[in-house]
C-alpha cells in the first residue's frame, strides 16, 4: 500500500510517498480501507521536530491521526460484524496511508449520507470543540471570543456557540477567514489587532503566543479562558498568579481532554449531528494523498481557511444492471491514477446526456460486466499528470469529454481531449458545452452549412440544438428551430424562429429549408427530407432506425473538442452527485432549456 512518510525533520519537501506493507488487526483492533485523512497543524508541527520529547516520534514516521474510511479486516476479540462498515476514528498516526490500525475504542460508525471526507475533517475538530463548549458552558447572553476563528475548530466553536445563543466575536487574520465565520454564525467578526476595549465571558484562543495573552487579559474577573490551539509555536502566556487573582478559570486542551470512551461518545454525537446539518466546519483544501506536502505548505502559510484534507478513495457514480434511475448508486472506489499521455482531473461538473440514460437502460446493447460508470463530458481542475505530459498543470482548469467516468469526483481523461477553461465560464457552464460543442461542429460541418442557408433544427432548446444554432447564426444562416413554447423568447434572444413542434408543423414552417439537424428523435426524419427534398441534406444524431429507412445520415462519433468560442448553453438544472439519479429522470423527460449537469462542487474545493 502506499503511505506518506516523514522522511527526516524538515519543511513540506520531507514527505515522501512509499510502499510499505499492509497493516495486520492486534487484539482489539480493526483495520481501516482509509477514505480520507485529517491534516492537522501538529502533523506539519512534528514533521519539523517539535515535541519530539512528548510525542516520541522519529524518522522515518508515517503522520496522520484522525481518519475515516471502511474497516477492511478485524482483530482478535473484535466482531466481524465491523467488516464493510463506513467508520470513522483517531489513531496514534500513520494515518496518511492506504490502510491503517486502530483501536476498536476511537472508532465510531458513520451514519448514512454523512461523505467520509466530512467525516475525517470533523473526526479531531467535532469532539474537541464539543468538550470545549461543554466545559465553557456558553448560553444566551454569553460573550464569546474565538480567537483562530478561521481555523476548523475556530468554525466549529463559532457555530456551536452562536446556536447555543451566545453572542460570539470571532477573531481571525483576512477577509476571507472573517466571512467564513459570518458564514458560521459569528455576531462580529474582527482582526485581533481590532480587539481592544472588549469584554468576554469566555475566551477561546486557537493560536496562542502573544494574540492569546492579549485575549486573556479580556476576560471579566470570575469568567473562562480556554487555550485549544498553538500555531503561533507557543501557547498564550498565562500568568496564573493573575488569573486567580483575578479568579479566571485558565485551561488548556490537557484540562479538557477526554478518555477513550467518552471520544467515541464525543464523536458518535458529532457524527450524527454532522449528518443532521447541525454541525460542519469548512474544508478549505483537499488533495490526493500524493499531494501531502501542498496541504502542509497550505498549512505554513497560515492563511487556509477552515480544515486540510488529503483523499485516498474517489467516488463515482455507477450502476451494476440495467434499468431505470434507481439503479445508480455514488460508491467510493479506488483513487485513479492516469497513465501515459492522461490526466487526472478533479470534478467540479459533469453534463448528463442521452447516451448516458440510453446506455444505463440497455438501449445501446452493450451486455454488462462489472461496475458501470457513466458521464462523458466534466469540468474540473487537473490534479495528477500521467507520463509524457506537456502544457498541462496540476490546478489548471479545464473541460472536455471522457470516455466514461465523468460523473465521480475525480475521473481519468485524455490529455488531448480537454481544453483550457475560459474565465468567464464557470464550471457548470463549462460542463455543458463539450459533447454539444463537437456535436453541432461535426453535423454542420457535414451538411455543409453556409451563410444564407436556413437550418432547421429539431429539439433547438437542448444542448447540441443551442451550440448549433449559435455557431449557424455566426455562420450566417438563418435558424427555424422546434422548442416547447416556454422557450420562444430565449431562442429568438439567440437569433432563432422558433416555433412549436408537434402536429401542423409542416404549416408552421412558412420559408424554405435548406439543411436539417435532428437532435430530437422523435419522428420528424420523414417530414425533414420533404422539406428539404433530399435525404443528404438532413442529418440526425437520435434516430439511427429511421435514418436507416429514408437514407438519412446518422452522425456519431468523438472529435477533439473546439472552443468555446463564445458558445454558451445554459444549466437547465444542477444536482449533486448524489442525486445522480434525480437528474436521470429530469433529462429523460426533456423539454428543458440547456443542460443537465451533475455537480462535486458542492463537496470539496479542489
Amino acid at each position: 500500500m502506499r503511505v506518506v512518510e516523514v522522511t527526516k525533520f524538515g519543511g513540506p519537501e520531507v514527505l515522501q510517498v512509499r510502499e510499505a506493507p499492509e497493516p495486520v488487526a492486534g487484539p482489539g483492533q480493526v483495520v481501516i480501507g482509509v477514505s480520507a485523512v485529517d491534516v492537522m497543524s501538529i502533523d506539519a508541527q512534528l514533521r519539523g521536530g517539535w515535541g519530539r520529547e512528548w510525542f516520541g516520534h522519529e524518522p522515518p514516521f508515517v503522520p496522520g491521526t484522525g481518519v475515516a474510511g471502511r474497516v477492511v479486516s478485524v482483530g482478535d476479540g473484535v466482531d466481524a460484524g465491523w467488516v464493510g462498515q463506513r467508520v470513522a476514528a483517531l489513531v496514534t498516526s500513520g494515518g496518511y496511508a492506504e490502510q491503517v490500525a486502530a483501536d476498536l475504542a476511537t472508532v465510531v460508525p458513520l451514519p448514512g449520507g454523512l461523505a467520509s471526507w466530512r467525516a475525517a475533517a470533523l473526526v479531531q475538530v467535532g469532539p474537541a470543540a464539543l468538550s470545549l463548549i461543554g466545559a465553557g458552558e456558553p448560553e444566551s447572553g454569553t460573550r464569546v471570543l474565538v480567537t483562530g476563528a478561521g481555523g476548523a475548530l475556530g468554525l466549529v466553536l463559532v457555530r456551536l456557540a452562536s446556536a447555543a445563543g451566545a453572542r460570539v466575536t470571532a477573531a481571525a487574520h483576512g477577509a476571507a477567514k472573517r466571512a467564513a465565520a459570518l458564514d458560521a454564525g459569528a455576531d462580529e467578526v474582527v482582526d485581533y489587532a481590532d480587539l481592544g476595549g472588549r469584554a468576554f465571558d469566555v475566551v477561546f484562543d486557537g493560536v496562542g503566543g502573544d494574540v492569546g495573552a492579549a485575549a486573556f487579559r479580556l476576560v471579566q474577573p470570575g469568567e473562562r479562558f480556554f487555550a485549544y490551539g498553538v500555531p503561533s509555536g507557543s501557547v498564550a502566556a498565562v500568568d496564573p498568579a493573575e488569573a486567580q487573582r483575578r479568579g479566571v478559570r485558565a485551561a488548556g486542551m490537557e484540562q479538557v481532554q477526554f478518555a477513550p470512551e467518552a471520544f467515541r461518545k464525543l464523536a458518535g454525537r458529532t457524527m450524527e449531528e454532522a449528518a443532521a446539518g447541525r454541525l460542519d466546519t469548512v474544508v478549505g483544501l483537499a488533495v490526493p494523498l500524493e499531494r501531502a506536502r501542498e496541504a502542509h505548505a497550505a498549512l505554513a502559510a497560515r492563511e487556509l481557511v477552515g480544515k486540510a484534507i488529503l483523499l485516498v478513495t474517489a467516488q463515482a457514480v455507477r450502476y451494476r444492471a440495467h434499468g431505470g434511475p434507481e439503479v445508480l448508486t455514488l460508491e467510493e472506489i479506488p483513487m485513479p491514477q492516469p497513465g501515459p499521455g492522461q490526466v487526472r482531473v478533479a470534478v467540479r461538473a459533469a453534463g448528463v446526456n442521452a447516451i448516458d440514460w440510453k446506455i444505463r437502460k440497455g438501449l445501446m446493447g452493450a451486455p454488462i460486466d462489472g461496475p458501470q460508470d457513466t458521464g462523458i463530458e466534466l469540468s474540473g481542475t487537473i490534479d495528477a499528470l500521467g507520463q509524457g505530459i506537456e502544457g498541462w498543470r496540476v490546478g489548471q482548469a479545464v473541460f472536455g469529454r471522457v470516455p466514461s467516468g465523468a460523473a465521480a469526483t475525480h475521473a481519468i481523461a485524455d490529455a488531448d481531449a480537454l481544453r483550457a477553461k475560459p474565465d468567464d465560464l464557470s464550471y457548470e457552464e463549462a460542463a455543458a458545452l463539450p459533447v454539444a460543442l463537437e456535436t453541432a461542429h461535426r453535423t454542420l460541418d457535414a451538411l455543409g452549412l453556409k451563410s444564407g442557408h436556413t437550418l432547421l433544427i429539431h429539439a433547438v432548446a437542448g444542448g447540441v440544438g443551442l451550440a448549433a444554432a449559435q455557431l449557424a447564426v455566426a455562420r450566417g444562416a438563418e435558424v427555424v428551430g422546434t422548442a416547447s413554447e416556454r422557450h420562444h423568447d430565449f431562442l429568438r434572444g439567440l437569433g432563432v424562429r422558433p416555433v412549436a413542434y408537434g402536429e401542423g408543423l409542416e404549416d408552421r414552417l412558412t420559408e424554405p429549408i435548406d439543411r436539417v439537424l435532428d437532435a430530437s428523435g422523435r419522428g420528424e426524419l420523414e417530414l425533414s427530407v420533404k422539406l428539404t427534398g433530399d435525404p443528404d441534406k438532413v442529418i440526425t444524431i437520435a434516430d439511427p432506425v429511421g435514418a436507416g429507412r429514408l437514407g438519412v445520415r446518422f452522425s456519431t462519433g468523438r472529435d477533439a473538442v473546439p472552443a468555446a468560442d463564445g458558445v454558451r448553453v445554459p444549466v437547465a438544472e444542477a444536482f449533486p452527485l448524489e442525486q445522480a439519479a434525480d437528474a436521470h429522470r429530469h433529462s429523460e423527460k426533456g423539454h428543458f432549456l440547456g443542460k443537465i449537469i451533475l455537480h462535486a462542487e458542492a463537496y470539496l474545493p479542489h
